[in-house]
């Protein structure tokens, strides 16, 4: 019987799983503070943050069966999980959850400094790195997509505190720190797509690793979140900048 659950040891299965859990609750309680400084009752606060850890657990479950049935793992352009997961994630969020009233609101609410520290949680990006020196993935995609996590994550903390500070070439810093979150994530789709259509023509190893159990919650929830909090923060800049005028 095919096996869908990753051969890393179990305590980095553990690991994974709860790091990912800490960034949902990351991104969660940033909503909840943002409805607080919007001046919402401490019951409503919580109703958004405990919505959107519903939501996204139930995404994530709805991703580990389709997973764990093998739904996922088979060598097509484009990857299933993209058509199946990815996808339709991207197109709630931001042809949704991105255009309600209470997003704009929140958005309003939030500060620049808070959007900026979310993206702390792409230090999990590590476990692309990690998963090469189990032979899981080839080196061009793990060490392109660690590396690129690791200096978006380790980046936010100064910028946000530059921001903080008032600096006035903060905002440039800003701009710049962004656009290379972007864009990693982007070039990381095209190594994807790259490395997935070699495999299937040389027999080569693939991404196969980030189609099972638990490992398949990055391609699933990552692109179109990340992407969807880098484009948060050039709308919260936008903002800001209507503000000052």
């Amino acid at each position: 019987m095919e096996n869908y659950i990753s051969s890393v040891p179990l305590w980095a299965i553990v690991l994974f799983i709860f790091g990912f859990f800490w960034s949902l609750g990351l991104i969660a309680s940033r909503a909840k503070q943002a409805a607080i400084n919007a001046g919402m009752s401490a019951g409503k606060s919580r109703n958004i943050q405990f919505g959107i850890l519903g939501f996204y657990i139930a995404y994530l479950a709805y991703v580990s069966i389709l997973s764990l049935k093998g739904v996922f793992d088979n060598k097509s352009i484009p990857p299933t999980v993209m058509v199946l997961a990815a996808l339709p994630l991207m197109i709630v969020l931001f042809g949704f959850i991105g255009n309600i009233k209470l997003f704009k609101k929140l958005l309003g609410a939030i500060t620049l400094e808070s959007l900026i520290t979310i993206h702390v949680f792409r230090i999990l990006g590590a476990s692309f790195i990690f998963l090469y020196f189990y032979h899981l993935l080839p080196a061009v995609f793990a060490f392109s997509a660690g590396m690129g996590d690791l200096i978006t994550a380790l980046l936010a903390l100064p910028v946000a505190g530059m921001v903080s500070k008032g600096k006035s070439w903060s905002i440039p810093v800003v701009y710049a720190w962004n656009i290379f979150g972007i864009l990693d994530i982007l070039t990381l789709l095209v190594i994807a797509t790259i490395v997935g259509k070699n495999s299937i023509i040389t027999g080569e190893l693939g991404m196969r690793e980030v189609t099972i159990f638990p490992f398949v919650w990055f391609p699933a929830f990552a692109p179109a979140t990340i992407l969807f909090l880098h484009t948060m923060i050039f709308r919260k800049l936008v903002q800001m900048k209507k503000i000052k005028v």
